[in-house]
């Protein structure tokens, strides 16, 4: 088990999603903690590597939370849409 910091800045995400989707990411953010390392148990979670020390994972049709990878933990960074985990992705990039 990995260990789980949640950033300021997807707290201020999360406060404005409907209630349903923010269980909904809490749970996908504990079971990528809990499985994060071991292909085989996030194999149906949608844990996808975007950059080198950047993941997301699927959370919803449209919404993924976008997790930075420090040495020793997940830092759960933002809520976003697809095409907004794109964006930010080219921002990375420059």
């Amino acid at each position: 088990m990995i260990r789980i910091l949640l950033s300021e800045r997807i707290r201020k995400t999360a406060a404005k999603l409907s209630p349903e989707l923010r269980d909904r990411v809490s749970r996908s953010i504990a079971d990528v903690g809990e499985a994060f390392g071991n292909p085989h148990r996030h194999h149906g979670l949608g844990l996808r590597k975007l950059a080198r020390r950047s993941y997301e994972i699927r959370v919803h049709l449209h919404w993924r939370v976008v997790f930075l990878h420090d040495d020793n933990a997940l830092i759960a960074y933002d809520v976003m849409t697809h095409d907004e985990v794109a964006q930010w992705l080219r921002g990375q990039r420059k």
